[in-house]
């Protein structure tokens, strides 16, 4: 009884101790697994916090810049030092007194933004890029002035947005064409349609790769210059496709934009399809034209070949009923001449009638003219059933 007693005591005391350890490891895998989640839902919070950062100083609203539209090229001079300091100071960077590398002239008469860089003797003579504009009754009319801030998204009068915004001074900004929200494919096709005429309040709009370059490759304080003049500049001015027109989504995006997604990329190869198509319509109408108009021939492949291949054809018809008609008069006289019985007089006269016969048998030319006459009709009735 006892060695039962001490057994069961044994069993018990090593089951309670296995418990036990069971319950230490469950309790160290969970305040483990508590203090990973704990910096994940941390470092998580960060990232989230730095997203909201960067994606507000990614959008620029217009609508709290100043407004220019009545200002003096004087004020808005110091407007645009005022807006380069207040950059400096929040970028915090040490400002350098290296060359800009471009410089940028906003020719307004013409709607033509052309981008120089400086030659050998550090002056803007070399033109690098040109690109079709928009701008508009607020745009100014004179002076130089120099980018400050910029944003990949920025909110415009009129409730819709600009993608690659760039401020020059004030509520003036280079952006692309307007787009009803901060998607590439919100386009508003009408404004895009329009590039290349004054369109816009006040900003210089540009297509979307145009916007692109110049928020990529002109760094805050390049000088951008307004002037007017006819003359486009040493690269002429571009053009812009129309999209309003566009099949499917093709309308709510910019051609010119590089988003992967364009569906513009995929349409480009099968552009050329309806052109081809085209051109073919146009060659059968111009047969069809040539054929009304160029001395009543017809000029389609397979018309022209078969008639005028078959003239001679047609001839030899009408030489073969000139024949039968011969051949007709003489049974006819044959049996004329017996029931009368003057053979002889009838062979005499069916001799002067063969005669007469033969003399009057169509030469070529009142053949072709025949032919060309049985043309003309072919052709006016190919005309009537809709050729």
């Amino acid at each position: 009884m006892r060695k039962f007693k001490d057994f069961f005591n044994k069993k018990t005391s090593n089951k309670v101790a296995w418990i036990a350890l069971v319950i230490v490891i469950l309790v160290i895998i969970l305040s483990v697994s508590a203090t990973s989640m704990a910096s994940y839902l941390k470092k998580k919070s960060e990232l989230a916090s730095a997203e909201a950062e960067k994606e507000a100083q990614n959008l620029l609203n217009q609508e709290e810049l100043t407004n220019t539209s009545k200002m003096s090229e004087e004020e808005l001079k110091k407007l645009n030092e005022k807006e380069l300091e207040e950059k400096k100071k929040g970028d915090k960077k040490t400002t350098t007194t290296t060359k800009n590398k471009y410089y940028i002239k906003v020719n307004y008469g013409a709607q033509v933004v052309t981008i120089y860089t400086y030659d050998k003797n550090g002056k803007y003579t070399i033109p690098v890029r040109a690109c079709i504009c928009s701008t508009g009754a607020a745009t100014p009319t004179s002076g130089v002035y120099r980018l400050s801030w910029k944003a990949t998204w920025g909110k415009l009068f009129g409730n819709v947005w600009g993608h690659y915004c760039y401020q020059i001074v004030g509520d003036i900004l280079f952006h692309s064409v307007p787009y009803m929200q901060n998607r590439n494919d919100t386009l508003v096709s009408a404004y895009y349609d329009r590039l290349g005429r004054k369109d816009s309040m006040g900003c210089i709009r540009l297509t979307t790769i145009d916007a692109k370059w110049i928020f990529d490759n002109c760094v805050a304080g390049t000088q951008v210059e307004f002037y007017s003049s006819s003359n486009p500049g040493p690269l002429g001015k571009p053009t812009a496709k129309k999209v309003s027109n566009a099949p499917g989504k093709l309308k709510n995006w910019d051609p010119t934009d590089p988003d992967p997604k364009n569906p513009w990329r995929d349409y480009k190869e099968e552009e050329e399809k309806p052109d081809k198509d085209e051109d073919k319509n146009e060659t059968v109408n111009n047969e069809v034209s040539n054929s009304e108009i160029g001395n009543n021939e017809v000029v389609n492949n397979e018309t022209t070949s078969t008639e005028t291949g078959n003239n001679e054809n047609i001839n030899n018809e009408e030489n073969s009923e000139v024949d039968n008609s011969e051949i007709n008069n003489e049974v006819e006289n044959s049996q004329t001449n017996t029931e009368s019985g003057n053979n002889e007089n009838n062979e005499i006269e069916n001799t002067e009638q063969n005669t007469e016969t033969n003399t009057q048998k169509p030469t070529n030319e009142e053949n072709t003219s025949d032919t060309e006459q049985n043309n003309s009709q072919v052709v006016t009735n190919s005309e009537i059933n809709g050729l």
